[in-house]
């Protein structure tokens, strides 16, 4: 085969050869297959379960809002501990009451936050997987952050 019979037999796969006038007769979207249990699985890891349904930038949202959340909470109960050992040899009992339950309050607060968005990527792989799989398009449930 020559390099001109390549090239236009190439465009015919793509579909961007000069026959492409109005697309009455091009061929339904690909269908991809995509098991919804397989994409919940993977989202043990937030974010895998999205990119096994080819949806990257929701991948690394996913998996940068949990570690955004859930890893500065370890942090502070990690910290908090050495800190408030400190204030209780200094017998500053207020302040240590004080920094414990806003310590508290704040790891709660990110630690739930941070397991929301971690079932929410669980949820989202699986019902994507779905819709992939019966030929839809997946549903944009994230509209504002245009994911």
């Amino acid at each position: 085969m020559t390099q001109q019979a390549v090239t236009e037999e190439r465009d015919d796969a793509v579909g961007t050869g000069a026959d492409d006038h109005d697309g009455a007769d091009a061929p339904p979207p690909v269908r991809r297959r995509r098991d919804p249990t397989v994409a919940a699985t993977l989202s043990i890891v937030p974010g895998l379960g999205q990119l096994y349904n080819f949806q990257p930038r929701k991948a690394l949202t996913f998996f940068l809002v949990t570690l955004l959340t859930l890893g500065p909470s370890v942090l502070l109960i990690m910290a908090g501990e050495s800190f408030g050992h400190d204030l209780l040899q200094r017998r500053s009992f207020g302040l240590f009451l004080l920094v414990a339950f806003g310590s508290i309050i704040a790891f709660l607060v990110l630690f739930l936050l941070g397991l929301t968005f971690w079932a929410s990527a669980v949820v989202d792989a699986r019902r994507s997987a779905k819709e992939l799989s019966e030929g839809r398009p997946p549903t944009q449930r994230w509209l504002r952050l245009k994911l």
